[in-house]
């Protein structure tokens, strides 16, 4: 985790934008786990968001969580990949 906000982002969008990018990258179940499962540990920082970055965290959140659904669904036989 970033311990210091960088271009004057806070704690929370800098770890919504890391979930987003991992979770994006992966492509099986298990990655997507870890991924989501490092965010969880990193949502404690959530209070330092600035209230101009809740559209910003919940983009990225959504995005990151499409593609842990996507991962999950490779994993299922007939499933589109």
């Amino acid at each position: 985790m970033v311990l210091s906000a960088g271009c004057g982002k806070s704690k929370a969008l800098l770890a919504a934008e890391d979930y987003e990018k991992a979770a994006c990258a992966c492509k099986d179940m298990k990655c997507a786990t870890d991924a989501t499962t490092k965010f969880g540990e990193a949502a404690k920082d959530m209070g330092t968001a600035s209230s101009g970055e809740a559209e910003a965290i919940t983009k990225a959140t959504t995005a990151a969580a499409e593609c842990t659904t996507k991962a999950a669904m490779a994993g299922v036989p007939g499933m589109p990949k």
